[in-house]
């Protein structure tokens, strides 16, 4: 008899994630990842092909929320620009 494998969502994996997160310092470091992952996803999409007809400002709206979420993982941290070396 098989048995049933759990499959391993990337939403399977958040939702874990989150409710294994018990003190606000976890809770912290949860909300760290997703603004990072957020980013990252915003970064790969503004330099889909298919975006760049859109224009210039379309892509300063959309880099600035990008920035947005890095800085907010950033703040999160802890993290200063200074200790940064691209920043």
């Amino acid at each position: 008899m098989q048995h049933a494998r759990d499959i391993a969502t990337e939403q399977s994996k958040r939702d874990l994630r989150w409710c294994e997160a018990h003190t606000l310092a976890a809770c912290d470091q949860y909300m760290a990842i997703e603004a990072q992952r957020s980013g990252a996803i915003g970064f790969a999409h503004v330099r889909k092909p298919e975006n760049a007809i859109r224009g210039e400002n379309w892509l300063y709206g959309a880099m600035s929320v990008v920035e947005g979420h890095y800085r907010y993982a950033r703040e999160i941290m802890g993290i200063a620009d200074a200790d940064q070396l691209y920043a």
